[in-house]
């Protein structure tokens, strides 16, 4: 995904829970004293464990799944097939996705001086 693209994804997640979103940070405040914001983002994203762009998200999974099985067989029946593919979700998705939560906090940490200025924006409102 392009950054533009990354950083809209980004901005809409915020956005998309908004409510949610200042209900964490403002517990994020009481409860640690923690006013940071770019801090607060990366750790709802942690504790929503959600990705930004799930269709986006999920075709890239599906592909590596399909090359995982591609490369194992090309001459699966549909049983082999689908069993390979639960095999490689069984082995890989949990991985996956951890590994999408953390490109998202790099993804913040990167692209902060255009994300922050926007919800703060919608957190003020």
């Amino acid at each position: 995904m392009d950054e533009e693209l990354e950083m809209k994804a980004s901005i809409d997640f915020f956005l998309k829970d908004i409510e949610a979103l200042k209900y964490f940070i403002k517990k994020m405040q009481e409860d640690f004293g923690q006013t940071d914001l770019i801090f607060a983002l990366k750790m709802f994203v942690l504790n929503s464990n959600k990705v930004f762009n799930m269709a986006e998200f999920m075709k890239d999974q599906s592909r590596l799944a399909e090359e995982y099985v591609k490369k194992e067989s090309k001459s699966f029946n549909s049983e082999e097939r689908r069993l390979a593919l639960n095999r490689w979700i069984e082995d890989n998705a949990a991985l996956y996705r951890k590994n999408a939560i953390f490109k998202q906090l790099d993804c913040i940490d990167k692209m902060s001086e255009k994300i922050i200025p926007e919800i703060t924006r919608v957190l003020e409102t």
